[in-house]
């Protein structure tokens, strides 16, 4: 059987070379997604940076594509739910939270089967009608990239707790924002010790 061909949300960055003075615009796919999907089986495919407007063309790309992630980065606009603006809040780019939302109410609208990974998480909620924590302390550990900062508890009932065989495991930590209001469908499936949401579902 062919590998599925997993679509990874893009972002546009300015990229320097190591040997050249000039900076210009690419879009970007972080590598160890790359990696994570080619590990899985799936055969990775760069979604590029679609017009957000332009709903016929991002479903007829979607539809090339057998599953999605929704990748990880700055914060999300607080505009972007209709909150005011903690002064706790990262950097954002409306650009991208515009391009992000479109492909998370895609995804779901088509039932596909999409994996959001940490800002992926809360823009998925966002885009479903959800809100999040502007800021909490103590979770985002750049230090522990890849080392156990805390355990997570996961709902027994979840597709995630059968995908993992277990109700509990331990994560990093490389956020500081999480879902506050859930989103239309959105279900908490694993939280931190804090009570901090770590994964979420969407039922259809």
């Amino acid at each position: 059987m062919p590998k599925p061909l997993v679509a990874i949300t893009a972002h546009s960055a300015l990229v320097r070379d190591d040997d050249d003075d000039l900076a210009t615009r690419h879009e970007v796919v972080s590598t160890p997604y790359v990696r994570a999907v080619t590990r899985a089986g799936g055969r990775a495919v760069i979604l590029p940076v679609v017009d957000p407007d332009d709903r016929d063309d991002l479903h007829a790309l979607l539809d090339r594509f057998d599953a999605v992630v929704i990748t990880g980065g700055v914060d999300v606009d607080p505009r972007s739910y209709g909150a005011p603006t903690d002064a706790r809040c990262g950097p954002t780019q409306p650009e991208r939270d515009a391009v992000d939302l479109a492909v998370a109410r895609a995804v779901v609208e088509r039932n596909q089967p999409t994996l959001a990974i940490c800002r992926g998480i809360q823009v998925l909620n966002v885009a479903l009608g959800g809100t999040l924590v502007q800021h909490i302390e103590e979770h985002m550990v750049m230090a522990s990239y890849n080392t156990r900062v805390h355990d997570v508890t996961v709902d027994a009932s979840s597709r995630l707790a059968g995908i993992l065989d277990a109700d509990e495991y331990w994560t990093n930590s490389l956020h500081h924002q999480s879902v506050a209001d859930l989103g239309a469908g959105v279900r908490v499936t694993a939280r931190a010790h804090d009570d901090t949401v770590e994964a979420v579902e969407v039922d259809h």
